[in-house]
């Protein structure tokens, strides 16, 4: 983890890191988007996945907006998704404050 990331999102990172060691591919991109986009505030959804696929901020934010209006992700990627991310703690994580 490099030191942009800050602590209080350092949870949702290594959620991340579980769910995809290789880092977010590109099938998985715009699911995770969508189904992070209800629990997280924009700005730490985005600096999150900017700095976990070196995409420029402005970019990942377009992209955020696009799951939620115009490119919306089918819900079986998004299923696909979730279940990533429940074998690494997904649902715990869902606790936090």
């Amino acid at each position: 983890m490099q030191d942009v990331i800050v602590l209080y999102l350092t949870s949702t990172y290594n959620l991340k890191e579980c769910a995809f060691p290789d880092g977010i591919d590109s099938q998985s991109y715009f699911p995770l988007l969508a189904l992070l986009y209800d629990e997280m505030s924009d700005r730490n959804l985005v600096r999150v996945v900017a700095e976990c696929t070196g995409k420029n901020y402005a970019v990942v934010l377009n992209d955020l907006y696009r799951v939620k209006s115009t490119d919306v992700p089918d819900e079986l990627a998004i299923a696909f998704v979730k279940e990533r991310l429940l074998a690494c703690g997904y649902s715990e994580w869902l606790k936090e404050d």
